[in-house]
């Protein structure tokens, strides 16, 4: 799913605020003691580790706290860290010395509005926006504001004027829609999230505002009275997120005739849906500083919201915080329907954390509390297979099957993991079997296709349907380097080491760092009669730090070559390479 606006948009955001401590470099340091927390500070950073890099900024700024770099990187860095007291006091020091980057008025506008200062924020707000997304943003929490003043008309108004790129549209759309739907006009409301809804590019790009939008026509049509409109859209979300569990509590409380619940009821809150819109939607390649910063200024205004909670605890999970995520996730009540969301996550954050024994404790419960949740067991079943352990992944993939009577496509996930358990405890005619029902339930499946194709093309059976099938995988995922190298691995296998090295070449492009494609390819390369390149290529290999098994091979190999080619030992299905991700 796409979840984060173009990298284009990330890289312009909050470029004058992430000074690169140039000012502070340019002035002279006094003390070791200074440049050493100043650099340690920096390392810190890079590392995404906010929590160290905002001690050591202490530090250097107890050494000299007049530097005015200095302060405008501990600045974002304590926002990030969400140490907010302290970020705000740096920042309305800096703006009073007029050396405040941009980005500071829509912080110090956070702490008007936690502070229901609703004429200080607008000021704050009401200036002229260099940056796109900075004026998006800052339009957007400057007609919350207008709404904590009492004045829906000019929030209103305020939105409608807002201009810029097309992607504007989804979140102008939406949040117009919240604030109608906060001063309860439902017509007014339902005119503009159905506006919203009916934006699927913008939904494309942000896919968890574009879900939330889903909630909140939902919220809409059931407070306006039409049930069966608001259960209408429920069946579209659940269609788009299978067994959502903020989808399939909306749909019981319409079936118990019970109030559907949207978090959005005030201004406050508004403003912090702003924050999390954009800190989700950002969330990409280089932009995770940024999203950092954006939902801890959500946490400020809205710091029980489980969404804005389940947002910074993964991502903090995708930055490696792994034990800070898990305080976080923590945190989410077992009222909410993203407690379940949060309880999975830490189990594969322990897992992560090599605390195998208190993952399964986890996963054990998640399971028992509920027999029928898919994603539990597949995820279980990838924590098993992590640790080699595939019996066991059988084992809990068997028992949901057997309790579904009608599979459909969103169990071809289920089929496959279980096709894997089976191939890699040398099962084959029960892995085949799986492969074969997971592509009933999905044809052409990418994932599947490559992996039956390349199990067929490796054992020598079924060559050309096995061929056919990895050719149909790479068509639909061309950029996908396993499976590319799934195609050139298959051609070597036929003997075909010209197209072998061809395809293996574009493979190792996409996969540059990956130590079983780079040997695959100094393979081709020694077939194909290219010595030199297969020598260096297995050089590569091992560099690249292959599996134990792996390094004998690759050593004896540089050492004698290869075997000819009548004396070739044909590869096992088991010592395939399986398909990463």
């Amino acid at each position: 799913m796409v979840k984060r606006l173009s990298r284009m948009l990330m890289t312009t955001v909050l470029g004058s605020a992430l000074i690169a401590g140039a000012a502070f470099a340019d002035t002279k340091i006094s003390s070791g003691s200074l440049a050493g927390s100043y650099l340690a500070a920096r390392i810190a950073s890079t590392d995404k580790d906010t929590e160290s890099a905002s001690v050591y900024f202490r530090k250097a700024l107890a050494q000299d706290p007049e530097n005015s770099g200095l302060q405008q990187k501990a600045f974002v860095t304590f926002i990030a860290n969400g140490d907010f007291e302290e970020g705000v006091a740096i920042g309305r020091d800096l703006m009073r010395k007029g050396e405040a980057p941009e980005i500071a008025r829509l912080i110090l506008s956070v702490d008007s509005l936690r502070g229901k200062s609703w004429r200080d924020a607008e000021t704050e707000l009401s200036k002229d926006w260099q940056n796109a997304l900075d004026r998006l943003m800052a339009g957007l929490v400057l007609s919350w504001a207008q709404v904590g003043m009492g004045d829906t008309k000019k929030a209103l108004a305020t939105i409608d004027s807002l201009q810029g790129p097309a992607w504007f549209d989804l979140f102008t759309q939406y949040h117009g829609g919240l604030i109608a739907l906060n001063a309860g006009n439902s017509k007014e409301a339902i005119k503009r999230l159905t506006e919203a809804y009916q934006n699927t590019a913008g939904g494309q790009a942000a896919n968890d505002t574009y879900m939330r939008i889903v909630a909140a026509l939902i919220h809409a049509h059931a407070k306006a009275g039409d049930v069966d409109q608001a259960m209408t859209l429920v069946g579209d979300a659940l269609s788009l997120q299978p067994q959502s569990p903020v989808f399939e509590l909306m749909r019981q409380n319409l079936t118990d005739g019970k109030p559907v619940r949207f978090e959005v009821t005030d201004a406050k809150r508004g403003a912090a849906e702003v924050f999390v819109n954009v800190g989700t939607a950002i969330n990409k390649d280089g932009g995770q500083q940024f999203s950092r910063i954006y939902l801890e200024l959500a946490k400020v205004l809205a710091e029980k919201s489980e969404i804005v909670l389940l947002e910074l605890a993964e991502l903090m999970d995708q930055q490696g915080l792994l034990v800070r995520s898990n305080a976080v996730f923590d945190r989410i009540p077992e009222s909410s329907p993203y407690y379940r969301i949060a309880r999975l996550e830490q189990a594969l954050n322990l897992d992560e954390l090599e605390k195998l024994d208190e993952a399964r404790v986890e996963l054990d419960n998640l399971i028992a509390s509920d027999p029928d949740d898919l994603v539990a067991h597949l995820s279980y079943g990838a924590v098993l297979a992590r640790h080699e352990k595939f019996k066991e992944a059988i084992q809990i993939y068997l028992p949901l099957i057997e309790r579904v009577k009608e599979p459909t496509r969103i169990h071809w996930n289920l089929f496959y993991r279980l096709g894997i358990s089976y191939e890699r405890t040398k099962q084959w005619p029960k892995a085949e079997a799986a492969f074969k029902k997971s592509l009933e339930l999905f044809p052409n499946q990418p994932s599947v296709l490559n992996y039956l194709g390349y199990s067929w093309v490796d054992m020598n059976v079924n060559l050309q349907e096995g061929l056919d099938m990895i050719r149909t995988a790479v068509d639909l995922r061309p950029n996908d380097g396993y499976m590319v190298d799934s195609l050139g691995w298959a051609y070597y296998r036929l003997g075909r080491y010209q197209e072998a090295v061809v395809e293996l070449e574009r493979a190792v492009e996409l996969r540059p760092g990956d130590p079983t494609i780079n040997d695959h390819l100094g393979d081709a390369y020694w077939r194909a009669n290219r010595r030199l390149e297969a020598t260096f290529q297995w050089q590569h290999a091992l560099a690249l730090d292959p599996e134990i098994d792996q390094i004998a091979i690759i050593q004896a190999k540089l050492k004698d070559g290869m075997e000819p080619l009548a004396k070739e030992k044909v590869a096992k299905p088991e010592d395939k390479q399986p398909e990463k991700g």
